[in-house]
């Protein structure tokens, strides 16, 4: 009977050893924007654990963790905060992961090959339209309150306002005019330039209307 209540006992016993074990291998960590080093420090220490950690670790940590085991809550801080541990004579030697080093496959370089340009096609000239403008076309109205602006400025308002191409020959001075025309015919605009400059105008063969030198005037 004796021997029985000794075996109970130490039954007993060991029953509540091993819940203590138990219990005391549960850890509880709440962090809300806690340094890894105070987790890992409270949670060790509700261990009873002992642990050494790399002062080059830092890191923020968002967790709850209620009544987990030690060594899952331990993997779970280190896989969150990228570090590593390994026990020692039954101490903790926690640090920082090494980063990763990517290796970038090596492009190899083809060599540059030089091509001839391709070769351009010459395409024919443009093709200057032929024939006469009717004289009707000087019946058309200008207007223009210009002051001493260079001949070819004046000629210019006139061939937009008469849609009427008039072309100046390159020979011809940049003579500085006084042109207040208005709502006057093109046939006046160009008489009353052409006498005041010693020029003339007359039409070509281009569908168009050339100012140039009048040899007659000397000019």
């Amino acid at each position: 009977m004796k021997k029985i209540l000794i075996a109970i006992a130490f039954s007993v016993a060991a029953m509540s050893a091993i819940a203590q074990e138990t219990k005391t291998n549960l850890v509880s960590v709440n962090a809300k924007g806690d340094d890894v080093r105070s987790v890992i420090h409270d949670m060790f220490k509700q261990a009873g654990k002992n642990f050494v950690l790399n002062p080059g670790v830092r890191f923020v940590l968002y967790l709850s963790l209620d009544n987990v085991k030690f060594e899952n809550a331990l993997e779970l801080i280190c896989k969150n905060a990228n570090l590593k541990f390994e026990q020692k004579d039954g101490i903790y030697m926690i640090a920082q992961n090494p980063p990763k080093v990517e290796l970038k496959p090596i492009i190899e370089e083809k060599p540059i090959v030089k091509t001839e340009p391709p070769k351009q096609i010459a395409t024919p000239a443009a093709v200057k339209p032929k024939g006469t403008l009717p004289t009707s076309v000087l019946n058309k109205i200008v207007t223009t309150r210009l002051q001493k602006k260079e001949l070819r400025e004046v000629i210019a308002q006139l061939a937009q306002q008469t849609g009427v191409t008039i072309q100046i020959s390159p020979d011809v001075p940049a003579y500085k005019l006084d042109a207040f025309l208005l709502k006057t015919s093109l046939k006046y605009a160009l008489d009353e330039i052409t006498t005041a400059t010693g020029l003339k105008y007359e039409f070509t063969n281009e569908l168009s209307i050339a100012i140039k030198k009048d040899p007659t005037k000397g000019n």
